[in-house]
């Protein structure tokens, strides 16, 4: 980071937004795609009363190579018949010319409101035009949540539902799903809908309802491993694959996996508890427990070789155009190679 500006959480534009109040430009970034999508919504809504026609708002998604300086053009012209206009741009980061934003927020129009999504982290805030954004304070980030401030998170969506969800539970869920909002929503909604008539959310519901679905998680895959069963650890992560996941899912969740053994055998030799190892690890207790019993893994050579192929698989992934059933089969077999 160039300079020690720390930006705005989106979260404080919420109160503004349920009073309609709203500002001439939305700078929001961060690695929080749900949140950063869901504000984008917030401002919409917001909006809606002050737009009389669809021609005066528009929703671009960027592509490489496409310009800037085109939807600040159309940004720049005025309503077709509405108080307000709004124009939606996501994937800021895929432009090149990105200076002429500074023009643009030098004299932005009063009856514009132009809603600028970059997802991903911006570090150069003392280049243009990210100085004057946050000069004019149109700057705010959507921080991935971790550990305890996720798991409170998904509780209190839980409670906006209805439904009671312990701390440890939503850690479980988050152990099981991972970290990403969009996913933990849609199973957050699986839950509810298996319980019923239910008011809690608990481990049982979680562990039964993955075990009653067709599809396997990545709980079977990590338990397939465990048993040091290579065949099936394959089909299992085939079937992930089938069911809409990307190999870089697999990567990250065995990535925490592996990790967590590691840190269990360590955490073992110092006699620590379970539970205050399970914290220190940053996972729930069911999933630190289950993690200590992987006894395939239970030896450091096995689990150096297994993280060296994660290594590995994430490095071809971002480097190669290999078909993910294909690293995820180099990925499998790597794990095991003796």
């Amino acid at each position: 980071m160039s300079d020690s500006y720390k930006i705005p959480h989106v979260n404080i534009l919420d109160k503004e937004l349920s009073e309609g109040k709203l500002r001439s430009v939305y700078f929001i970034c961060g690695e929080d795609t749900h949140t950063i999508n869901e504000t984008i919504t917030k401002i919409e809504n917001a909006c809606n009363p002050y737009i009389a026609s669809d021609f005066d708002k528009e929703k671009i998604s960027a592509e490489k190579g496409q310009l800037l300086i085109t939807t600040l053009d159309l940004a720049s012209a005025f309503p077709f018949g509405s108080e307000k206009k709004l124009i939606i741009l996501k994937n800021f980061e895929k432009l090149n010319d990105k200076k002429h934003l500074k023009e643009y927020l030098d004299s932005p129009p009063e009856f514009t409101v132009l809603v600028i999504a970059n997802y991903g982290n911006i570090k150069a805030f003392k280049s243009e035009p990210f100085a004057t954004l946050k000069k004019s304070k149109y700057f705010f980030e959507a921080k991935k949540l971790k550990g305890r401030e996720l798991s409170g998170w998904l509780v209190n969506e839980a409670v906006k539902l209805g439904y009671k969800l312990t701390a440890e539970n939503a850690h479980a869920i988050i152990d099981f799903v991972g970290d990403e909002k969009s996913m933990l929503s849609m199973h957050l909604q699986k839950y509810i809908n298996y319980i019923k008539d239910e008011k809690e959310i608990t481990l049982d519901a979680i562990q039964n309802l993955s075990s009653r679905t067709k599809e396997y998680t990545i709980f079977d895959l990590q338990n397939e491993l465990a048993k040091g069963n290579k065949a099936k650890a394959l089909d299992i992560s085939f079937n992930i694959i089938d069911g809409g996941s990307e190999i870089v899912y697999i990567i990250v969740m065995l990535t925490k996996y592996f990790s967590t053994i590691l840190q269990s055998l360590e955490h073992t030799k110092n006699r620590i508890s379970d539970a205050e190892a399970a914290k220190l690890s940053d996972a729930s207790y069911y999933y630190y427990i289950n993690c200590k019993k992987a006894k395939y893994f239970l030896n450091e050579v096995k689990l150096a070789n297994a993280l060296r192929a994660l290594l590995k698989a994430d490095l071809t992934k971002k480097t190669s155009a290999v078909e993910d059933k294909a690293l995820a089969a180099n990925l499998i077999a790597e794990i095991f190679q003796k």
